[in-house]
């Protein structure tokens, strides 16, 4: 029997979220989460086309700050309120490729993956990995169809 997470949106709902257009101009601003010195965290609500606020959907950006780029963490995730609770549609994990990362069903993976929804994927995009903070965020936004104009403002 598969575990479902309690705050994942199932999968095709997450994936009607991930393909609504979704528009954000802004400066990030990044900050040291209160419970985890090395963890910078940033956060926004998206756009839709015609420039209002999407009702309860937002995007939160957590780094991990590492001694050695090689052993970074980035998780890239978006999240919409639904029944009253902030449920994750899409997360983008970024960690080195010899680490397990997720235990899936069918066994470990290692490196980048993907939630969507409640489903778990190895992620196999060439570029996206440790120390390609930039190339890890466009794929990002290219997955939740997201055009991001504004700075991102590397805090590594």
């Amino acid at each position: 029997m598969v575990k479902k997470m309690i705050n994942d949106l199932p999968e095709t709902m997450a994936s009607e979220l991930m393909r609504t257009a979704k528009f954000a101009n802004l400066s990030l601003s990044w900050a040291e989460r209160n419970n985890h010195k090395g963890l910078l965290i940033a956060s926004f609500q998206v756009e839709d086309e015609t420039g209002a606020y999407s009702a309860g959907v937002t995007v939160r950006l957590e780094i991990k700050k590492p001694i050695v780029v090689e052993r970074c963490l980035y998780e890239f995730g978006l999240f919409k309120l639904h029944n009253g609770a902030s449920r994750r549609a899409y997360q983008l994990n970024v960690t080195p490729f010899d680490k397990v990362s997720h235990n899936a069903l069918l066994g470990p993976i290692l490196g980048p993956h993907e939630h969507i929804g409640d489903a778990v994927y190895a992620v196999n995009e060439k570029g996206v990995q440790c120390g390609n903070l930039d190339v890890a965020f466009n794929f990002f936004c290219e997955r939740i169809n997201l055009q991001f104009t504004g700075a991102f403002n590397s805090p590594l």
